[in-house]
């Protein structure tokens, strides 16, 4: 059975950054997992609980032991260099990409070489989406996988040969340069990118403690 600060080392080396929030009990044989304790019923039977925004957790369940990941599970597990979700794609020739100084996402090709075979692939995945706008042209050769939406951000893309961008959440501001650039863009939507990295997050501490009882909450 892991004890406590082995999870907080592996959520450490899988995310590049998380916490120990509250102690709590040494050995640890089930975890539960939420974007937010507003996702959690008033009466949680776990040992220790993995939040992903822990900011209004309070003093609310009390006795756990509660770990956390912010910016490293969004890096990591939503629309940032998710090189996890890129391989379930079947994605390809993936790499990291650098903006101003940054890493944003990551490039990759994907096995859909047409705009609406990759929706479809997506909406497979993620059970929907928020919202899209289509390409001038419906061929796609590389698509970029980004945590912002930006019109300078974009004009960066499409000068790497990018023609379709997948994101989080759609930017007003940005879409005009979009469709000047004949972008192809997908929105998953912010929460649902957030629960397939907690589901993810989820099936690998499973995978990597075999004694530790995993459950994700807020997925209705």
């Amino acid at each position: 059975m892991p004890v406590l600060n082995d999870l907080l080392t592996w959520l450490n080396a899988r995310l590049n950054a998380a916490e120990l929030v509250r102690p709590g009990p040494e050995q640890v044989q089930r975890l539960a997992l939420a974007l937010d304790s507003a996702d959690l019923p008033p009466e949680l039977k776990a040992d220790a609980l993995f939040l992903h925004r822990a900011f209004r957790l309070g003093d609310q369940f009390s006795g756990l032991g509660v770990l956390a990941s912010h910016d490293g599970f969004d890096a990591e597990l939503t629309t940032g260099a998710n090189t996890t979700l890129a391989r379930h794609l079947g994605w390809t020739h993936i790499e990291r990409l650098h903006w101003q100084g940054k890493v944003l996402g990551l490039k990759a090709t994907p096995p859909e070489r047409d705009w609406n075979a990759l929706i479809h692939a997506l909406y497979t995945e993620f059970g929907g989406l928020e919202g899209h706008i289509e390409p001038v042209r419906p061929a796609v050769s590389s698509v970029a996988l980004i945590n912002a939406m930006r019109p300078d951000l974009l004009t960066f893309l499409a000068g790497q040969g990018v023609n379709a961008c997948i994101t989080g959440q759609l930017r007003p501001a940005a879409v005009p340069r979009a469709r000047e650039l004949g972008l192809g863009i997908a929105a998953l939507g912010h929460r649902r990118s957030e629960l397939w990295g907690l589901r993810q997050l989820a099936r690998e501490l499973q995978g990597q403690f075999p004694e530790l009882h995993t459950r994700v909450y807020g997925e209705a």
